[in-house]
């Protein structure tokens, strides 16, 4: 009997919860509509951007420069994010690499997928997708975040397409519940916070957010607000924002299957990342016998955006040396 009230009771304090924090978030902000995607895209696409759409449905922005005869690199941005992230990193890498950079379902530019509930494997399969449109065959993987655990789960299952592996703040390995970011995933456990996720995107908290994310304000210019904003805002991506979030909590850890894994790898790390600690880091290499870690004192979770000279020279370095060969 006992264990039955406290249940109800938990049901009751969560609710409560809930209702108070859609009740502040109303009090204080209007409820944003979504933003007309021709709109969004007239804005942050360019000369070098095409749409192109898959058989699954989905429009996909993609952007192929460099160095056309350059070696493939694909480049995959983290969750929330858009293939713009990359930008500083064909500016100082163009001239050697032909640079192959897209953005995920329901990110950036590109349109959801229909009935997929955007788990690691639905997004590796998306990226076979994109690489099969490409007739790409022979490539280094490059994945941030999200994307490096999308990078990580898809060189398994081919890994003779694969050259080498670079992955910079990667997710895809166990979580531990009590660092920051698993417990910021919990709030959509509650009921109402995904609908209130859905309709309601302060400008400012998107702001705090990105200073976390970046490590410092000085690295967060009003343009990079901006623009994070207004992607979000693209017609239906906070709802595949609102799936995925949901869905990072259960995609099954990739310790396991990446032990077999002895591609040349390369490990890209802020020391001061407070999304994915160094620690996740050190795992991998202990992980992956054959990836060299690289790490950048005073740089949060974005270092190829901070430190684009720097991590760009790395790269090279990394692609040119005995240990890639």
């Amino acid at each position: 009997m006992k264990k039955y009230i406290f249940k109800i009771l938990g049901f009751f304090t969560a609710g409560l919860f809930s209702l108070l924090v859609i009740g502040f978030f109303i009090s204080g902000f209007f409820i944003i509509s979504d933003l007309p995607r021709s709109e969004v895209a007239d804005k942050y696409s360019n000369r070098n951007s095409m749409f192109i759409t898959l058989e699954n449905g989905s429009t996909v922005h993609i952007r192929d420069e460099g160095k056309r005869d350059g070696e493939v690199l694909v480049l995959m941005h983290g969750f929330g994010m858009s293939l713009h992230v990359w930008e500083k990193w064909v500016a100082e890498l163009g001239d050697k690499y032909r640079l192959i950079s897209f953005d995920w379902p329901g990110h950036g530019l590109s349109t959801p997928v229909q009935d997929t509930n955007y788990d690691l494997n639905a997004l590796t399969d998306y990226l076979a997708d994109v690489l099969d449109w490409m007739n790409i065959d022979e490539f280094v993987l490059v994945g941030h975040s999200m994307g490096g655990g999308v990078a990580m789960n898809y060189v398994v299952d081919n890994p003779n397409k694969v050259q080498a592996l670079v992955l910079i703040a990667a997710m895809g390995l166990k979580i531990d519940r009590s660092d920051t970011a698993p417990r910021m995933l919990e709030i959509t456990k509650y009921p109402g916070m995904s609908k209130a996720l859905r309709y309601i995107t302060p400008y400012d908290t998107v702001k705090k957010a990105l200073i976390t994310r970046y490590g410092s304000e000085a690295f967060v210019s009003k343009e990079l607000v901006d623009r994070y904003y207004e992607l979000m805002l693209n017609s239906t991506n906070r709802e595949v924002f609102i799936k995925r979030l949901k869905q990072m909590l259960l995609d099954e850890p990739l310790d396991a299957r990446i032990g077999r894994l002895n591609h040349p790898t390369l490990l890209i790390w802020g020391e001061e990342d407070q999304m994915v600690g160094l620690k996740y880091a050190k795992r991998l290499r202990s992980i992956i016998l054959s990836a060299r870690l690289v790490s950048y004192q005073g740089v949060g979770h974005m270092p190829m955006e901070v430190l684009p000279k720097v991590t760009a020279r790395d790269l090279t370095n990394f692609l040119n040396s005995d240990f890639f060969q």
